[in-house]
């Protein structure tokens, strides 16, 4: 992956890079209030249906500080797929674009919904 990425106008910059996994992070906002996308990798055993598979996750964190308070807090969101030996490059790409699907929704908004606790 690039070194550097910008998503929705943050410009992630890398901090490291391992075998499994990265981070990036833009601190434009302040050094105290940083925007951080980690990107993780693992190797398991599905525990269901005993097939290999890898697990990849994408998250970004916005720290903010609370202007009363002064309270650090942390807003996250993040995704994880599951991508079993087994499975076609077809079934994967199916899955992704059905997820996207769901996240980009604006009528009806899915996400919100769901944050609703639509259930």
């Amino acid at each position: 992956m690039n070194a550097d990425l910008t998503i929705n106008t943050i410009v992630f910059a890398k901090s490291f890079d391992e075998k499994d996994g990265s981070e990036r992070r833009s601190t434009a906002r302040g050094i105290n209030t940083a925007d951080v996308m980690s990107i993780k990798r693992q190797d398991a055993v599905d525990s269901k249906t005993k097939v290999a598979l890898k697990r990849y996750l994408a998250r970004i964190d916005r720290e903010d500080i609370d202007a009363t308070s002064g309270q650090k807090y942390i807003t996250s969101a993040y995704f994880v797929v599951a991508v079993p030996a087994l499975a076609t490059q077809a079934q994967v790409d199916n899955v992704v674009a059905t997820f996207r699907a769901l996240v980009a929704s604006t009528s009806p908004n899915y996400i919100t919904q769901i944050l609703n606790s639509e259930s």
